[in-house]
């Protein structure tokens, strides 16, 4: 196009090689993976979004990212409104020393306690308010799993499954839609679930190849869960890497990337899609 660098000639090709995720709804900060931050993703033109789910103490599927609340969900002493009813206050001496400690473990916290951290004026949500937001509004998703320990690896995948399959009964277009998201993590046995249950939902291994690249086994894992993508680093990242992981038919995602000319180069590699914290970069989504 005339009148245009080079540099942003090449940019205005990115989206039509490579898909945009909209990395933990409205990026790394916090307000991160709330209903909130999903709707910024909506309203700046993304179509896919990406968010972590961990295990409330009583096993309930919600969507956070951190080991610790206290960075995004913090425990609120003032009332708000959550899906239009009033969510009362609460006084840190009420709430047990675990829970009102300055920053618990959020595996320590049940669902009822985490009514109490809000994220971006609201609880921090459950893995089927976030799925039922995605469904309505037609957001692809990918879905990470974020186990808080090994121990309950399995009870993550599990639990997962069984929401949003319970999701599905209510909801039409889900089982259609879930063909179509990603469900992605570092620890891989989160994702044995799914293939014991024979739920046929793409799955992605996420590797950070910051200090050690590849491993070495990672097609093996990926021929054992029969998952479809692998999600790397940027940092790491090459030609080869790309390379060995599309020649075995998979497809080749990264995160987290916020530079322009780094989706210019990972363009030309051809990677699949991306994960970005930067909405703006919304305008090169298709």
């Amino acid at each position: 196009m005339i009148g245009q660098s080079k540099k942003t000639r090449g940019l205005l090709d990115v989206g039509n090689a490579m898909q945009m995720w909209a990395h933990r709804g409205c990026g790394q900060g916090p307000q991160e993976n709330s209903l909130w931050a999903f709707e910024q993703a909506l309203n700046a033109g993304f179509k896919a979004v990406e968010f972590d789910v961990m295990l409330s103490a009583d096993g309930v599927p919600m969507v956070h990212h951190d080991w610790r609340v206290g960075r995004c969900a913090r425990l609120c002493d003032q009332p708000c409104v959550h899906e239009g009813r009033s969510v009362p206050s609460v006084s840190s001496a009420a709430l047990s020393p675990e829970v009102s400690s300055p920053q618990p473990w959020f595996a320590s916290l049940s669902q009822s306690d985490l009514q109490h951290y809000h994220v971006a004026g609201a609880p921090v949500p459950t893995l089927q308010a976030v799925a039922a937001f995605c469904l309505q509004h037609g957001l692809q998703a990918n879905v990470e799993l974020k186990a808080t320990h090994p121990a309950n690896s399995w009870a993550l995948g599990q639990a997962i499954c069984q929401s949003l399959m319970q999701l599905a009964q209510t909801t039409p277009q889900a089982q259609v839609a879930y063909e179509h998201w990603v469900f992605s993590s570092f620890y891989h046995a989160s994702l044995l679930p799914f293939k014991t249950l024979g739920v046929n939902w793409p799955l992605a291994l996420l590797f950070d190849l910051t200090a050690n690249g590849l491993p070495m086994q990672w097609a093996f894992v990926a021929d054992a869960l029969g998952a479809q993508a692998v999600h790397v680093s940027v940092q790491g990242l090459d030609a080869t890497v790309v390379q060995r992981i599309q020649v075995s038919g998979r497809k080749v995602r990264v995160y987290t990337v916020n530079c322009e000319q780094t989706l210019c180069t990972l363009a030309t590699l051809g990677v699949d899609g991306v994960f970005t914290d930067r909405m703006d970069l919304a305008r090169f989504v298709i």
